[in-house]
């Protein structure tokens, strides 16, 4: 029998919960008027989650982060395919770690970023329908990795502490950035990593939030803190701050 219920009387902390506590194997699906998600749950702990936001396959995903190449996916899923009977049924992941496409604690330590990047992405939702379907498994996407959702829910805490204190600084999807014609001091003890200085090159000549996230694939989290961190040391500024203060 299904569990239903909506997010206005039923959080999804609260589902999370009563899933764990009863160890409840099936799938959590999630939906409103203009997204859906899926949550997938092994004796109440979560091993799969999609979002509108993160939708491709682990190979996918593992090539577009530089994790494997290209080549390496293509072998994985061919060896898949033709697996002896002996090895059948080795998920993707298991054959990127045997082939030593990839190491074990990398492929667990990214599978376990992805159920947390798109589980932030629910966790924000205000409204919604919820229901869970037991025993309906996800056994496509099931590598041997799950995570607790005592620390899914912590993480998501974090985060969502974080996403407030953002939010200050950047309301909306729309606002919009530019490089800082005169640095500040604090600029000069900046090191910046690849994807940072993608963002900032994009800045050139200014651009919404919105922009950046179509340009670089990144999420809205994801690129909202960046420019967080760049504006609160004075590599960036905002368009339009000095008239909203005026």
């Amino acid at each position: 029998m299904a569990l239903e219920g909506n997010l206005r009387d039923f959080s999804i902390a609260d589902m999370f919960r009563l899933l764990a506590s009863g160890r409840k194997t099936g799938t959590l699906y999630l939906e409103r008027e203009d997204a859906q998600g899926k949550v997938c749950f092994k004796k109440g702990r979560v091993f799969f989650a999609s979002s509108n936001w993160h939708r491709e396959s682990l190979g996918r995903r593992l090539v577009k982060a530089g994790v494997i190449s290209e080549k390496q996916l293509r072998q994985a899923l061919g060896l898949q395919k033709i697996q002896k009977k002996e090895k059948a049924g080795r998920r993707l992941g298991q054959i990127l770690v045997d082939e030593g496409y990839l190491d074990g604690k990398v492929l667990e330590t990214f599978i376990q970023d992805q159920i947390n990047d798109t589980l932030f992405d629910l966790f924000r939702w205000e409204e919604g329908e919820l229901r869970f379907e037991p025993d309906e498994g996800c056994d496509d996407e099931d590598i041997g990795v799950s995570v607790s959702v005592e620390n899914i829910i912590m993480e998501a805490s974090r985060r969502l502490e974080l996403w407030g204190r953002i939010r200050q600084k950047i309301p909306s999807m729309d606002t919009e950035f530019v490089m800082a014609s005169t640095p500040g001091d604090k600029s000069m003890e900046i090191h910046l990593k690849p994807r940072e200085w993608m963002l900032l090159c994009y800045l050139h000549g200014g651009r919404s939030v919105r922009e950046l996230v179509d340009l670089t694939g990144y999420n809205d989290f994801e690129t909202a803190k960046i420019l967080y961190g760049m504006h609160a040391a004075g590599l960036i500024e905002r368009l339009g701050a000095e008239a909203e203060a005026r």
